[in-house]
This record gives structure tokens, C-alpha cells and sequence, in this order.
């Protein structure tokens, strides 16, 4: 098969639910084959996909023009990832909750706290439904606009093998899951920063950080920690690289790594008692903070120039022995 039909075919029915897409498929190519004469010339292969219209205007007549607030595209993405983070968060929701109850003084009865439990589990649940549900609408109306460029030659060529710029689902879940658990972490350090100390036998706990001075700048960190959620939600619903979601996911590093260096060295917060335990000067501190914040940001810049690679890297020659645009 003409590699440029492959291509069409398999962007074709990426946008629909993956029950659809081989009986679509199957349709697709003997539609396509029925068009087109015995050895078909290259220009005879480019018209005859031109002709059919892009591949998200031809998914949309398969499916129907019916309305819905999470399209079948990203429907089963949805759920998945709606599933990963409402499991997460509930199960360290709870964990905090009970943990709460052992470093801190409480008068609840037993089922008092099996009711905060339970209230804390609904709660995180809750959440968890809600935000995943608005970023998926908005990437649903996001994608309906996006598809709204011109279909031309260009954009045919344009087209390329899904392997070849895929978004590892494995990956997209880790990054979900460690920002669910960092997030959740956050806010546990905004109600009880002074849990985060050392402890020994012989001496009250010694807090890492000058609490109240901390809390304002972990609003800011939630806060950036909720953007790289939603890029992760977008990489996840998008599947594969595009400048786009480079563009998305390179701001959000860059945000997250540049916020954390901010965070890191403001010197108030640390509590000199926490350093001088570790016989830490706070010179000494500074100068190991400034070196872990360049290592970070070294290894941040890697990875965005690992994903530009990815994204705009060349794939093999189409079928016309043209190379597909950048």
C-alpha cells in the first residue's frame, strides 16, 4: 500500500474510539483502492486523499455529528486517566488524613474519624473528577478548533507514521501519577509544614523550613504543579508529539524548574537549628542549593532538547519521494 494512504488511514482513525477502528480501517482502504486505478501514479494517490478531506473531517462523518462534552477522540483517554487520578488521590488523601490523626492531638471518636476519612476520600474524589473533566473539555473543543486549517498538499505530506513521534502512554501515566502525589504533597506541607523535621529520641523535632515564611510560596507551587498537570493531560489526549504540544510541555518544564529555583533560594525559609544539625554553615547551604538548582536546570534543558529532536526530527521519504514538511 502507498505509504502516504497508510498514513491517512492511520490518522484517520486515531480519532476514533479504538472498538471503531479497524472495521473503519478495513472500509477505509477498500474505499480508497475502489478510487484509484491498477499502479496509481503519486499524483493520482494525492488527489484522490485530497479529494476524501482531512482526516479529522472524514473521522467526524464515521462518527456521526452528535454532540458530547468528551468526544469518542479522547473518551477512553478520559476514563483512564480519570480512573489513574481519582485512585491516587483518594488513596493519598486518605493516607494523610490517618496520618493526621497519629501527629496531631485529636478528640474524634473512632467513627468520627472513619467519617473524616471517608469525607476526605470523597472530597479528593470529587476534585480529581472535576478537573479532569474541564481539561478534557477543553482539549475536546481545543482539537474541534485546531481541525478547522485548510487540507491541501501540505498538510497531506504533513502527515506522518504514528510510531515516529509517539508519547510513550506509560510515560503519560507516571507523570500524571507524580504530579497527583507531589500535588498532594504540596498541600499537606501548606497545613502542617512543621511535620516536614528532623526527629530524635533526646530532643523536640526540628523543623526543615521557617513554616509561615514557606507557605506562600507553596501556593505558587501548586500552582505551576496544576499546569504541568494539565500539559500531561494534553500530551496524554494528543499521543504523539506535535510543535504544539512542544511548545506546551517545554513552558511547563521551564516554569516548574524556574519556579523551584525561586522557591530554593530564598534563604529565610530554611531553619538555621535544622542546618547547624548537619553542621551546615548557611554559605555551605547556599552553595549546594546553587549547584543542585544548575544540575536541574542542565538536565531540564536535555530533556526539552530530547522532545524538539523527537518533534521535528525528519521521517523517511513518502511514497513520492518527497519529505514529509516540518
Amino acid at each position: 500500500m502507498h505509504e502516504l494512504i497508510s498514513r491517512y488511514i492511520a490518522e484517520t482513525v486515531r480519532h476514533l474510539k479504538p472498538a471503531e477502528r479497524m472495521e473503519v480501517e478495513k472500509e477505509l482502504t477498500a474505499n480508497i483502492q475502489d478510487m484509484l486505478p491498477d499502479n496509481p501514479s503519486d499524483q493520482e494517490v494525492e488527489q484522490t486523499l485530497l479529494s476524501m478531506g482531512s482526516p479529522s473531517s472524514l473521522a467526524a462523518k464515521y462518527r456521526g455529528s452528535e454532540q458530547y462534552l468528551i468526544g469518542p477522540a479522547t473518551y477512553d483517554t478520559y476514563i483512564m486517566v480519570l480512573k489513574i487520578v481519582a485512585l491516587v488521590v483518594s488513596l493519598v488523601s486518605l493516607v494523610f488524613t490517618v496520618l493526621s490523626f497519629f501527629l496531631s492531638p485529636s478528640d474524634l471518636s473512632i467513627f468520627g474519624m472513619i467519617a473524616k476519612a471517608l469525607a476526605s476520600i470523597f472530597s479528593a474524589a470529587s476534585s480529581a473528577f472535576l478537573w479532569v473533566t474541564i481539561t478534557f473539555a477543553i482539549l475536546e473543543r481545543y482539537q474541534v478548533k485546531s481541525d478547522a486549517k485548510d487540507w491541501n498538499l501540505s498538510e497531506l505530506h504533513n502527515l506522518e507514521e504514528v510510531p515516529t513521534r509517539e508519547i510513550k502512554k506509560r510515560d503519560s501515566i507516571a507523570d500524571l501519577v507524580g504530579l497527583s502525589l507531589f500535588f498532594l504533597f504540596l498541600g499537606f506541607m501548606y497545613r502542617r509544614g512543621n511535620l516536614l523535621a528532623i526527629y530524635t529520641q533526646d530532643r523536640e523535632p526540628i523543623p526543615l523550613f521557617v513554616a509561615d515564611l514557606l507557605r506562600p510560596y507553596l501556593v505558587g507551587w501548586m500552582l505551576t504543579t496544576a499546569i504541568a498537570f494539565f500539559v500531561a493531560m494534553f500530551k496524554m489526549a494528543r499521543a504523539r508529539w506535535t510543535k504544539t504540544v512542544l511548545g506546551f510541555s517545554a513552558a511547563s518544564d521551564l516554569l516548574g524548574v524556574f519556579y523551584f529555583i525561586f522557591v530554593a533560594t530564598r534563604w529565610n525559609i530554611y531553619n538555621n537549628t535544622a542546618l547547624l544539625y548537619f553542621n551546615l554553615s548557611l554559605e555551605w547551604w547556599q552553595i549546594i542549593i546553587k549547584a543542585a538548582c544548575a544540575v536541574l536546570l542542565l538536565l531540564t534543558l536535555i530533556s526539552i532538547g530530547e522532545d524538539t529532536y523527537t518533534t521535528l526530527r525528519r521521517t523517511e521519504p513518502s511514497g513520492s519521494g518527497k519529505v514529509p514538511a516540518l
